[in-house]
């Protein structure tokens, strides 16, 4: 085999330091050194289907793949950080988490754990659910307990009326 064709070959799969992550679009991009020196820009970072991420770009690495050989056209697979990896995980489990330790582990046990800093929030429709260090808080909707309506709007049967309401809950 010739040089020329060798060095193709070689370039085709390389790993590379990542600098400027633009994540403003359909499509997200970085600057990939493929040399001493060597920088391209505004390569297409490929993810897969479902999971979006914007790694810190402190120890950012990635696989560079020229597309059929041409350095012209080279994509990126998912960005590594081995710095901010999350470790420790049970064989099955499967985790997403970030460089400040928030994460979500769905376990192989069938336990899915959520760890945030700040508060978890959930939104469905006209509905937001936070559970943060100051307790639960629900938005919208109704809150019911085997059926039950017991939000704010509930009522209780057998009472008395009158001209007054009662006083707020005691707990």
């Amino acid at each position: 085999m010739d040089k020329e064709t060798t060095d193709k070959l070689r370039g085709m799969v390389r790993r590379g330091v990542i600098k400027n992550i633009k994540d403003d679009g359909q499509m997200q991009t970085a600057s990939i050194e493929v040399a001493d020196g060597i920088w391209r820009d505004n390569v297409e970072i490929i993810h897969p289907y479902g999971y979006a991420g914007h790694p810190p770009e402190d120890g950012a690495l990635a696989i560079a793949l020229a597309v059929a050989g041409d350095q012209g056209d080279i994509v990126l697979l998912p960005i590594a950080n081995p710095s901010k990896r999350m470790g420790n995980l049970n064989e099955g489990d499967a985790g997403i988490h970030n460089q400040h330790g928030d994460k979500m582990i769905v376990g192989n046990d069938g336990v899915i754990n959520i760890a945030a800093g700040d508060s978890l929030k959930v939104k469905i429709g006209g509905v937001t659910f936070t559970i943060s260090a100051d307790g639960v808080d629900i938005e919208g909707g109704t809150v019911k307990h085997n059926g039950k309506n017991i939000g704010w709007t509930h009522t209780h049967g057998g009472v008395v009326h009158g001209g007054e309401s009662t006083d707020a809950p005691n707990n």
